[in-house]
């Protein structure tokens, strides 16, 4: 069973606002955020989203009836009731369809922690339309730490900014789906910036740069370069995986998951 379910009155009126959920994030109604830090052991996913205008004073209705009573005000109770029930929702959306695969598959990827917080913006009358800003963090391990070539795939907002922090002693090769990408580098890690485009996937092609492979007492370069080989010819068995986009598939962003409310109740 669905952890959250809409109510009549909640259906009625995402039924109603169906085509500003639907629209693409360019209204400027939904401006989400993430920000990604990959670890050899794992990665943290921070999200923030900016909900303006009508859809803000939507958003406060959607607290009202379905965390609420109905009484056309927001309250602090109401804010942490639905911040229970959205989070449910996330962790199912995310143990159903994951949005982050490592080496082409979602097996070795486990999301952890997940936190879901409203904002006090939302408070008072539901028909005030100031913006909100949410936000929401997933943290997950892998059961492999990476070593040398990987390559990461994440599902995301389409057109959403996104900040990428590699492991330390790891460079970026190549990437796919990310726009208007720039590269920084400190403290010994590689920062990617950019957005997702409209396939909603972003790829990475990483790898451990030569000085920590090669370690404190230098390596053995035969060794280093046949294992490099292998994994090179891991990366292209699995590799394109992370190039074709999943439809429909939610993001786990505040957007999607209205969407995904609104869909589920047509099907």
């Amino acid at each position: 069973m669905r952890a959250y379910i809409l109510s009549l009155a909640g259906f009625l009126l995402i039924t109603l606002f169906a085509p500003a959920f639907l629209a693409e994030p360019c209204d400027a109604a939904f401006v989400p955020s993430n920000n990604i830090t990959l670890e050899r052991d794992g990665m943290t996913w921070e999200y923030q989203e900016q909900i303006t205008g009508n859809e803000a004073v939507l958003f406060r209705n959607f607290i009202d009836l379905q965390a609420g009573n109905d009484d056309n005000f927001v309250n602090a109770w109401e804010i942490l009731k639905a911040e229970t029930a959205l989070r449910d929702q996330m962790e199912e959306a995310l143990k159903t369809r994951p949005d982050v695969k490592l080496n082409g598959t979602s097996d070795p990827v486990k999301a952890t922690n997940i936190d879901f917080w409203l904002s006090r913006e939302a408070l008072g009358k539901v028909g005030k339309n100031l913006s909100i800003t949410n936000s929401a963090s997933v943290s997950y391990i892998f059961e492999k730490e990476l070593r040398q070539d990987a390559n990461i795939w994440l599902l995301g907002t389409p057109y959403s900014n996104v900040t990428i922090t590699l492991p330390a002693d790891f460079d970026i090769k190549k990437t796919a789906g990310l726009d208007n990408k720039s590269q920084d580098f400190g403290n010994n890690r590689t920062v990617l910036k950019g957005s997702f485009g409209p396939q909603k996937n972003i790829t990475l092609w990483i790898s451990e740069n030569e000085s920590s492979i090669a370690g404190p007492e230098g390596g053995n370069g035969s060794v280093e370069q046949d294992a490099g080989s292998k994994n090179k010819e891991g990366i292209n068995k699995t590799g394109n995986a992370g190039e074709i986009a999943e439809v429909g598939k939610p993001s786990g962003s505040f957007k999607d998951i209205f969407t995904q409310f609104y869909l589920s109740t047509k099907s």
